[in-house]
């Protein structure tokens, strides 16, 4: 957990200082009928720009806050290396190519993206970000046939987050963990899941939401939100395809 750790302690620094932590998390996966696809892993924290570029402009004007630029560089510094740096730990693996790195610190956007042959090199990817990344073991994260496609509840990223700030109460104190979970309220963990040559008849997730044409799925979770929570909401679901 040290990385997600790490992640949390740079968003937690940009947050206190835009009064937000305000983060999303977009997993999305193109799944062609051959088992062939692409993957994207973003973490989008672009709601934060206006506030930060705010401050920015108030500690040109005040000696008070000169201090707030290079603090808000030093944190996306290190957001990039965490999650951007993902892209270097896939190169090499079988069955996956077209590795790209996603280190936008203008639009606060990190992440990276590959091309999967199948789905076996898919789980062999995330295999190694969970297990590098956030010292996470997965073995197996999705199954596909061309008919029927299921997302295990493994490699849930809104619950390795959740897991961080739990394991980071001891370390900071009950006000400062309360303080971290005030910030991540609004946070979301939506999963985007295409599939262009087939349309999906149904998905077993009740928060699931299907495109006009049936090509493409949505699921969006909110680890904070104490109704999910009460429904024991998951990201595992099981699809039919026609």
């Amino acid at each position: 957990m040290k990385n997600v750790k790490n992640l949390l302690l740079a968003v937690f620094a940009m947050g206190s200082m835009a009064l937000t932590g305000c983060l999303h998390i977009i997993e999305e996966v193109t799944f062609k009928d051959k088992g062939n696809g692409n993957y994207s892993m973003t973490l989008d924290m672009s709601e934060m720009k206006g506030m930060m570029d705010m401050f920015k402009g108030m500690a040109s004007d005040s000696t008070e806050n000169e201090d707030a630029p290079a603090m808000e560089d030093n944190s996306m510094a290190q957001m990039g290396q965490e999650i951007s740096g993902v892209a270097s730990t896939l190169k090499g693996i079988q069955g996956i190519t077209n590795v790209v790195e996603i280190n936008d610190t203008a639009s606060f956007k990190f992440g990276y993206s590959f091309d999967f042959a199948d789905i076996a090199a898919l789980n062999r990817a995330l295999k190694v970000v969970n297990k590098d990344k956030y010292d996470s073991k997965v073995d197996e994260v999705f199954k596909f046939n061309g008919k029927n496609f299921e997302r295990l509840s493994a490699g849930d990223m809104g619950a390795e987050i959740k897991k961080a700030l739990s394991e980071s109460e001891d370390e900071g104190g009950e006000d400062s963990m309360d303080m971290m979970k005030m910030m991540f309220a609004d946070m979301s963990y939506k999963q985007i899941y295409h599939f262009p040559d087939r349309e999906i008849k149904k998905s077993s997730n009740d928060l699931t939401q299907l495109s006009n044409n049936n090509h493409t799925l949505t699921i969006t979770l909110k680890p904070f939100d104490e109704e999910q929570k009460n429904k024991k909401a998951s990201v595992a679901t099981e699809v039919k395809l026609k």
